[in-house]
């Protein structure tokens, strides 16, 4: 029920808008509410370095040590990774996987451009299998919008294909992987239960 009511909080949230989009930021400001993952896309671009706290579902753990955890938005095509921090003791609990939680951290983009794509293959091809396997979690691959691509050589030609599509609309040659540098986590509460 608690989830019912908190999708349809962040669908009324996202239809006033993200309000970190429209203001301009001064170090006296104090540090904005958390929002959802839906309103960090709808201005990813606006907010790159800033510090935030994020609210999605753990909809999935890295394997090795829970390093990354993946938060759903509204959207559940809207993937938000967020990457731990010595900061933060370096790993999320195994235990969060499922859980509505609120992360801070920094808002970082990764570009996605030929070079990279180079880099990558290049990689690959040293890489044992096991190394090879890591490389392509299905969740991280949901998050790139290459869900339903099994093979390394199809995630190449699909990262070109958006590279050059990209370019040809935007003048941008590159792609914008943005993730969440995470400081700190907190477990929101269910209804009737502690942490």
């Amino acid at each position: 029920m608690k989830f019912k009511a908190l999708f349809i909080a962040a669908i009324t949230a996202l239809s006033f808008g993200f309000a970190a989009c429209n203001s301009s930021k001064t170090d006296a400001e104090p540090a904005p509410e958390a929002v959802y993952v839906d309103e960090v896309f709808a201005c990813a671009d606006s907010i790159i370095g800033d510090t935030l706290e994020v609210q999605g579902i753990v909809s999935h753990l890295c394997a090795h040590g829970g390093r990354k955890a993946f938060l759903l938005g509204v959207d559940t095509t809207l993937i938000l990774r967020c990457e731990a921090t010595a900061e933060m003791g370096g790993a999320f609990a195994p235990d969060t996987k499922g859980k509505h939680i609120t992360v801070k951290g920094i808002f970082r983009e990764n570009r996605i451009d030929e070079a990279a794509v180079a880099a990558m293959e290049a990689r690959h091809a040293a890489a044992d299998s096991v190394a090879n396997k890591h490389e392509s979690c299905d969740t991280e691959k949901k998050a790139l919008g290459q869900a339903g691509l099994d093979t390394f050589a199809d995630r190449m030609a699909d990262f070109r294909a958006k590279i050059a599509e990209r370019d040809s609309l935007e003048g941008k040659p590159y792609l914008s992987n943005y993730y969440l540098e995470a400081l700190g986590y907190t477990v929101e509460e269910a209804d009737g239960e502690g942490e």
